[in-house]
């Protein structure tokens, strides 16, 4: 390029000389604009509410406090504790006992979390509860019922995790701001897919109490169930012809898994989990608490009316790769989307990133 092209600008066919003047004019306007554009996103960006900064959950020291109200309940306790040791840099579990707020003083946790339900904590320990200034949360086990007793103790945490979404407002009317539903999973060391001898295989197993509701529902499935073999876990089946009844106190995980299909009402979420581990077909009355973490249709069946019930269990009677299939993808679900490992980490998301 010569002295005569070098500073030409071609614009449809013609040729532009721009004056040497004109070029450093140019140039300051440009870099100026650059810099006007840079500030104004600085200020633009400083201005935006900046994203809270997660934290990470291996950094984080727990002091889990057991106050179970039940024996059998020991188990899980521990499997509770186990996926906390996994999530976490360190967990103490002790049991609850009187005077149990010292050891909150000496770990000096990043989080209490209390799991269980109505503890004759001392006064001086709900006093050191309510005035401890780190991240407080209790896991009720309150499937059964509320009391104003666990009301009241629920209103002493930051967050409270309950095991039926109904009493989500109980607890909002007793002081606590934060409630959430997190039911308890399967204890899958307990409850997995396994062969069972012929004494547990059965047709169909009925769950649930024989008054009021399973008499309507047994009116609606009598023509589908004959020559079944049909076993029932639950009160008042003695007097029924062709329903062999379950001992009571009898573990229930063989016949589970024994069972083609498994049908129930009146029952707590647990029970639907438990199921789920051991691969089983389940017809379940429809209930709230199962749309957090079950999609009907997909991993359960769900059932609004005795009519309803008869026609679903006739439909996957007739139709046992549909059954499997939904059987299937509730074991799936049961290890990725519904197992303590995920709930622990949905109680540390909601405490501590939510």
């Amino acid at each position: 390029m010569n002295k005569k092209t070098k500073h030409r600008i071609r614009t449809t066919g013609k040729t532009i000389r721009l004056h040497p003047r004109s070029r450093k004019l140019i140039a300051h306007t440009v870099i100026r604009a650059l810099k006007n554009i840079n500030i104004n996103q600085q200020n633009v960006s400083a201005n935006l509410p900046q994203p809270a900064k997660a934290v990470e959950f291996k950094k984080l020291r727990v002091l889990l406090v057991s106050a179970m109200p039940e024996e059998e309940l020991w188990q899980t306790e521990q499997l509770i504790a186990d996926q906390f040791r996994l999530l976490t840099k360190e967990v103490v579990a002790i049991k609850a006992f009187q005077s149990f707020s010292t050891a909150l003083v000496q770990l000096n946790p990043d989080l209490l979390l209390v799991v269980g339900g109505d503890t004759d904590f001392s006064d001086n320990d709900l006093e050191v509860i309510r005035r401890a200034t780190l991240q407080k949360a209790i896991w009720l086990t309150d499937s059964s019922g509320t009391s104003s007793s666990t009301g009241r103790l629920a209103a002493l945490f930051n967050y409270v995790f309950t095991q039926n979404m109904y009493h989500i407002p109980f607890y909002q009317h007793s002081g606590s701001s934060s409630v959430m539903y997190l039911p308890f999973a399967a204890d899958r060391n307990l409850f997995s897919p396994k062969y069972v001898d012929e004494a547990c295989r059965c047709d169909v197993l009925l769950l649930g109490d024989a008054l009021p509701a399973g008499i309507a529902y047994l009116h609606e499935l009598s023509p589908l169930l004959s020559g079944c073999k049909v076993y029932a876990a639950g009160k008042g089946w003695e007097e029924y012809p062709g329903i062999t009844p379950v001992s009571p106190g009898t573990e229930l995980q063989d016949y589970y898994n024994g069972a083609e299909i498994i049908i129930h009402w009146g029952q707590p979420p647990l029970r639907a989990f438990q199921i789920a581990s051991c691969g089983a077909v389940q017809l379940v009355e429809d209930h709230p608490n199962l749309y957090a973490f079950m999609n009907p249709g997909e991993d359960i069946i769900t059932f609004h009316t005795g009519q309803e019930l008869s026609e679903k269990l006739s439909y996957y009677r007739s139709h046992p790769e549909s059954a499997r299939a939904v059987a299937t993808r509730a074991l799936w679900r049961s290890t990725y989307d519904y197992s303590f490992m995920q709930m622990a980490a949905k109680l540390l998301h909601t405490v501590f990133n939510s």
